[in-house]
């Protein structure tokens, strides 16, 4: 086979690899809107914060990818739903304003597409970074100390120090990085219909 041949049914092979990755994928979501939810008169899905937006990228830096997922998977009656991970399964849609849209594949935590719904504290959010099997003790996440500060405790605590003691007459205080990520994991809900993927 001549070179110029060869080189000429690589680039079309590329050529095709690209229409079908970029190209069908554009076709098929890049044309999707909010919907708009006439009780409310919000959109669905619901815009997320600024600092929920930041949350995503310590999300991202954190490395949360490697052991959770944030696509409920399957339809009705599928393991994902009956275990409780949203009340309905992910849509293309649901990731609209996400940027970049993180989905994720590992599945050795749980999948945390619908973690805003679930864990409605932040408090108990923010324990789970400092330490995770204090809520569940059988928890295989590992502790993110580096996101707190240890800070000196005055007369009064402050309002967000954590519920824990620590020596020296010193507090726990969460960073920036972990009241966003913590406003990241509250925004994530799937308590919302679309019409490709109805409440049941």
């Amino acid at each position: 086979m001549k070179p110029t041949r060869a080189l000429a049914i690589v680039l079309v092979a590329l050529l095709f690899t690209w229409i079908g990755q970029v190209a069908v994928g554009y076709l098929q979501v890049g044309k999707l809107e909010p919907v708009l939810n006439e009780e409310t008169s919000l959109t669905n899905p619901p815009a997320p914060s600024g600092l929920a937006q930041t949350g995503a990228r310590v999300f991202a830096s954190e490395g949360c990818l490697e052991c959770h997922s944030l696509s409920v998977r399957g339809p009705a009656g599928s393991a994902d739903l009956t275990r409780g991970w949203g009340p309905r399964r992910s849509v293309p849609r649901d990731y609209l304003f996400r940027e970049p849209a993180l989905i994720g594949f590992a599945r050795i935590g749980p999948d945390l597409s619908d973690v805003g719904e679930r864990i409605k504290e932040p408090n108990d959010l923010m324990m789970h970074l400092l330490n995770p099997k204090k809520l569940r003790s059988t928890s295989t996440c590992p502790p993110h100390p580096w996101l707190f500060e240890l800070k000196l405790a005055g007369p009064k605590n402050e309002n967000d120090s954590m519920p824990v003691t620590a020596a020296d007459w010193k507090q726990v205080v969460p960073s920036y990085k972990a009241k966003a990520l913590v406003a990241y994991l509250q925004s994530l809900n799937l308590g919302y219909p679309l019409p490709e993927a109805p409440l049941k």
